[in-house]
């Protein structure tokens, strides 16, 4: 989690990182202000604590935007989902894998690598984008919503396949923990997507 978290704050588009013991009274009034929205936003999402855990951070440069809100979700589900490819990565590395094992994590690997293609290209395409209600724009966000519902497909094809097969506990934990953060927060991110995808 704490390398998620180092990893997140290189999100140098969205985010530039301010001190809080430096703020003023008046600009932590206007923090708490931004984050009772984030707060308000996050309710409506499948997974409301993980959502204001991560997003709560960047209130000072989400304010009560939402397109920025999501572009920042966004943004961070794409490095939990590197994180959990290189999670993957290592745990498909172990010599003690049976043939079983080194079969999931073969197939989990590649779902992540998808996802993570998935969601580049949606925040790539989400970049462009301001919530302006054009014709053009609300085709890009539904291109936008089908990108991040394949990568949660991806996520839980992967889990799916998990129960299929002979696979240790721990192991089974292992993934199992690395894949939750990845579906939580990208179905999160779809929420917040859907609230302004009109």
């Amino acid at each position: 989690m704490l390398r998620i978290l180092v990893s997140i704050a290189l999100i140098s588009t969205l985010v530039h990182t301010t001190s809080s013991s430096s703020y003023s009274p008046a600009t932590q009034k206007s923090i708490n202000t931004y984050k009772k929205f984030i707060k308000d936003e996050c309710n409506s999402t499948t997974y409301p604590n993980f959502c204001y855990n991560y997003l709560s951070h960047y209130a000072w440069q989400v304010k009560t935007n939402r397109v920025t809100l999501t572009k920042v979700a966004v943004n961070i589900t794409v490095m939990i989902a590197k994180s959990s490819f290189r999670t993957l990565t290592k745990l498909s590395q172990s010599t003690r894998l049976t043939k079983a094992e080194s079969s999931v994590l073969a197939d989990c690997r590649d779902n992540i690598d998808d996802t993570v293609d998935r969601l580049q290209q949606s925040a790539k395409q989400l970049a462009r984008l301001n919530g302006t209600r054009t014709v053009e724009e609300r085709f890009e966000w539904d291109s936008i919503k089908t990108w991040m519902s394949a990568a949660i497909t991806d996520e839980y094809t992967c889990t799916d396949g998990i129960g299929e097969m002979k696979v240790r506990v721990s192991l089974q934990k292992k993934i199992q923990s690395s894949i939750a953060n990845v579906a939580w927060m990208n179905s999160n991110a779809l929420a917040l997507v859907n609230k302004i995808s009109y």
